[in-house]
Parts: C-alpha cells; sequence; structure tokens
C-alpha cells in the first residue's frame, strides 16, 4: 500500500516535472506587446487601466468558502455513521464558524 503510494506521488511528480519543462521550452521569449495589452470584451481599453484591487467584499468570499467547506463536513458526518465523538469535533468547528461569521453580520467590514 505504502509503496503503490510512493509511487503514484513520484509519476505525478515526474509528469509535473516534465510538464513544466516543455512549457519553459515551448513559450515565446519575445511576445508582441498587443498580446500583453489589456483587453476589455475583446476590445482594447479605451482608458488606461490602473490595477487597483477593491477588497470590500474579501471577507465575504472568505466566510461563503468557509461555510461550504462546513457543509461539506456536515453532509459527510450526517451520511456517516455518526460517531459521537466526531459529534463534538463538528460542534467546536462549527462554533469556530461563528466567530467570523458573527463580526461580519454585526457589521465589522463597514468603512
Amino acid at each position: 500500500m505504502l509503496y503503490s503510494f510512493i509511487v503514484f506521488i513520484g509519476v505525478i511528480g515526474f509528469l509535473g516535472l516534465a510538464l513544466w519543462i516543455m512549457s519553459v521550452a515551448v513559450a515565446p521569449k519575445n511576445p508582441h506587446p498587443v498580446k500583453e495589452d489589456t483587453y476589455e470584451c475583446g476590445l482594447p481599453a479605451p482608458e488606461p487601466i490602473i490595477a487597483s484591487v477593491n477588497f470590500q467584499y474579501y471577507f465575504y468570499a472568505i466566510i461563503f468558502i468557509a461555510m461550504d467547506i462546513a457543509g461539506v463536513f456536515f453532509v459527510l458526518y450526517s451520511v456517516g455513521k455518526g460517531d459521537p465523538k466526531f459529534g463534538w469535533i463538528f460542534i467546536l468547528f462549527s462554533l469556530l464558524l461563528m466567530v467570523p461569521l458573527s463580526y461580519i453580520m454585526i457589521g465589522g467590514n463597514r468603512r
């Protein structure tokens, strides 16, 4: 069992290294400046693009991902045998998720 896992990791590592070497060998070294230009809906941008990122909804995205993962855990626990010792782990996990969720719901992300 362990031997097959080590062989699997070795094959995946070799394939990853081979693909990386092929991409370095085949990639263009000096691309045309038009290909590096910024486009909006397939057309050149009408005005210069300022590369700024708005982090207004960043916390909401993190909470969404955490709740999505929690949902998967809860479904797997409910479909499985439901061992009581794992139930305490899920209760602790859900309580830990309530801390950032309550921070967002109270309005801690206001600017």
